[in-house]
């Protein structure tokens, strides 16, 4: 399941169809929080065998917020994604 979940993710369309679901939300916030989110920097490094991800932090606490779900939720589904591989997964906090 996680093996056809991932090709279905690897096509662009599917991508583009996920992304623009997501963009649409952000479109129907309020201006000042579309704001506060532009000023908020996600940096991904891309290592050998990973990746590692910093989020800056924002003024807004409802951003705040909408950024520690986000990373709550993509911990989650990785995590969740590898186990079901089977691989041994660590969660370092």
């Amino acid at each position: 399941m996680f093996d056809q979940l991932q090709q279905m993710m690897a096509t662009p369309q599917t991508r583009e169809m996920v992304f623009n679901m997501i963009a649409q939300q952000v479109a129907q916030a309020p201006p000042e929080r579309r704001e506060a989110l532009s000023r908020v920097t996600v940096t991904l490094e891309r290592t050998e065998r990973g990746m590692n991800l910093e989020v800056s932090r924002s003024d807004d606490q409802q951003v705040e917020e909408v950024v520690r779900g986000a990373i709550a939720n993509w911990i989650d589904m990785l995590s969740r994604g590898f186990q079901s591989m089977g691989f041994q997964v660590e969660i370092v906090e």
